[in-house]
């Protein structure tokens, strides 16, 4: 089973959009998921369209709940967020949202979920930085503050092949499949 998780493309850059779409387009992809954010979901449909699929939205797919700063610029942050955020955001619990924690365990049963229903397959999930980068941190063993040490450009492909359950990380942050 090949996991293809990518980051949506900048928000209304329907280029970049198209460009992961044509980068996807020669592999044999059986679904396409995708968070709810119009984001990744404009990202989403560009990519399932020349598979002649509709991508699923999951809500377990989306980035980080903010709670109480949603909306917010980050200088508009309590400070005590601002320099938590700053000096260990793996720590944080943003007021009335969600902790990294509470992410990371959201997203990866979620992604893990969609390999055991697609077993032997190619699918494709579109989400964010936040949610790639804690599932890929937990994948590689790589501890919580390191995750957001993991690049994800906007567009960007990861390829994870699963063997037996087990996942095997076979590309980060890059701009095409290979193989």
């Amino acid at each position: 089973m090949r996991l293809v998780l990518c980051r949506h493309a900048a928000a209304g850059d329907a280029r970049g959009a198209a460009d992961l779409a044509a980068a996807l387009r020669g592999h044999d992809v059986a679904a396409v998921y995708t968070s709810p954010l119009t984001r990744a979901l404009e990202t989403a449909r560009a990519v399932a369209e020349p598979h002649g699929l509709s991508p699923e939205v999951r809500e377990d797919l989306r980035e980080i709940e903010l709670g109480d700063v949603d909306g917010l610029q980050f200088e508009d942050y309590p400070t005590e967020l601002q320099e938590a955020l700053l000096t260990a955001p793996a720590t944080v619990s943003f007021p009335g949202g969600e902790s990294y924690e509470l992410l990371r365990t959201r997203v990866v049963a979620a992604l893990e979920e969609l390999t055991m229903r697609h077993d032997g397959q190619t699918i494709v999930v579109i989400s964010h930085a936040g949610p790639i980068r804690a599932a890929l941190a937990t994948w590689l063993s790589v501890s919580p503050g390191a995750s957001f040490r993991i690049g994800q450009s906007f567009g960007a492909v990861n390829v994870v092949d699963w063997h037996d359950g087990a996942p095997f990380v076979q590309l980060v942050n890059g701009v095409d499949l290979q193989r």
